[in-house]
Parts: structure tokens; sequence; C-alpha cells
């Protein structure tokens, strides 16, 4: 008896100069192929069923050539922490200005972040500063609303997910909920950063999107139209900052 071997899908495609890899995913409840151009994760993903559809796959990638050059180039380009690069923090431009002789701890002098120290450890620095830094934030802002609320935040985390910017867990917990945000948004501007808290915050009282919960958020912070389309257009593009050329 003769087997057919299955057709290869590519782990990456050249395109508009970019290796991009391919991820792919079997799925119970996938009855078709699917693509998708995942401008976060800088990917090219596929689901599949459960069994079979490579040749589907194949098909589906040659016809979509231009569909998938046109949204990966509309991606955000890699912005690594290396000295030089600049890098957005409060959704300002800062200059990372690394030297030997400067004190390690990374700090700011005008619209530059200085550090020191070996220059191989300097993403992993400037990265558990960030994350401090959003942490202190996003851990004050957060408190003050759940303080209007009259509720109780036993603990604030973050974290890196890819699909959300904050998440609120046990909001009906005697000893309080616990609420956790993306550490990236210590590079946004600060009314997005306290908009997600609002949100968050909301969810204290309201866990669901019903319309109070939308009027509680609205209460809380005016901005909260304003801070989702900043995101809409730019949240993507934070992904990308800290990874490698």
């Amino acid at each position: 008896m003769l087997f057919r071997s299955r057709p290869a899908i590519p782990p990456l495609l050249e395109i508009n100069g970019r290796s991009v890899p391919v991820v792919v995913t079997r799925r119970a409840s996938a009855r078709a192929v699917r693509l998708k151009a995942n401008s976060v994760s800088g990917a090219v993903e596929i689901s599949l069923p459960v069994r079979g559809g490579e040749a589907a796959a194949l098909a589906l990638l040659k016809s979509h050539q231009v569909w998938l050059a046109d949204r990966i180039a509309a991606w955000p380009r890699p912005i690594p922490f290396a000295p030089g690069f600049i890098i957005p923090i409060d959704g300002a431009p800062v200059l990372i200005d690394w030297q030997a002789s400067h004190p390690r701890t990374p700090q700011f002098q005008g619209e530059n972040l200085r550090l020191g120290g070996p220059a191989d450890s300097v993403a992993l620095r400037i990265e558990r500063w960030l994350k401090a830094r959003a942490k202190a934030d996003l851990e004050q802002a957060t408190h003050g609303f759940a303080a209007q609320l009259g509720r109780r935040v036993a603990r604030v985390s973050i974290g890196d997910p890819a699909s959300r910017w904050g998440s609120c867990a046990g909001w009906n917990r005697p000893e309080g909920a616990r609420i956790s945000y993306s550490w990236r948004l210590i590079m946004a501007p600060r009314f997005v950063r306290h908009a997600i808290a609002a949100h968050e915050a909301a969810h204290l009282v309201h866990p669901n999107h019903s319309a109070e919960f939308h009027a509680l958020n609205r209460a809380l912070d005016p901005q909260a139209t304003e801070a989702r389309r900043w995101l809409a257009r730019h949240g993507a593009a934070l992904h990308w900052i800290g990874r490698p050329l």
C-alpha cells in the first residue's frame, strides 16, 4: 500500500523583505482553513481542522500573496532596547543613551534614558525598569479608582498578554479583586494607561460590558473613548518595542 505524504507548509515566508514565521494551529472547532496576518505577533497564522488541510492551506497562501504583502507592509518595525534607539515612554520619544561609565540603573535625563553597565544586559535592564515603572503607576491609579467606588483590590500585577491590555478577576471576593495589566502600557500616554485602569476598576462593580458598565467607565474616565481610539491606532506597535531587529 502506498501512502501519500502530506504537503509541507513552510515555517517561514519571505515577504516585503521580512522573514515572517508561519504558525499552524489545529482546532477541533475548525471546519475550514483560515489565514490571518497577526500584526501583534508578527506571524502568519493558519488554522487547520484536526486532520488534513495542508493542501488547502498552501493554496490559500498562494492565492493571498498580495493580500498578505499589503498587511505585512503595514506592520510596525521592531525597535530594540539598544543604545541609540528611540523608544516611547509615557507616549514621548526617549533616546537610549548608554555609556559604560553611566550608572547601571536607567534614569531620565532630559529626553534621554541614561544607563551604563555591561552592554549585553542593556535590553534586560531597560525592560525590567519599564516593568517596575508600569507596576508602580498602574497600582497607584487602580487603587485610586477603586477607592472612588468603595471597592477593594487585593493585588495589581503586570504581564505581557498579546490580546488584552488589562483583566479583572475575583471582582466579588471579600479580600478584593486581582487586576492585571500589560506592562507595555507604560510606553503609551498617561491618559491611555489610566483609561485602562478605569476600565478594569469599573469591572469591580459590573463584571460585564453592559450599558451600566460603560456609563460608570465614562464617569470614572471621560477620556475612555479617546484612549480606545489611540490603542486601535498605535497599540500593535507597542508589542514591537523591545524586539531585536
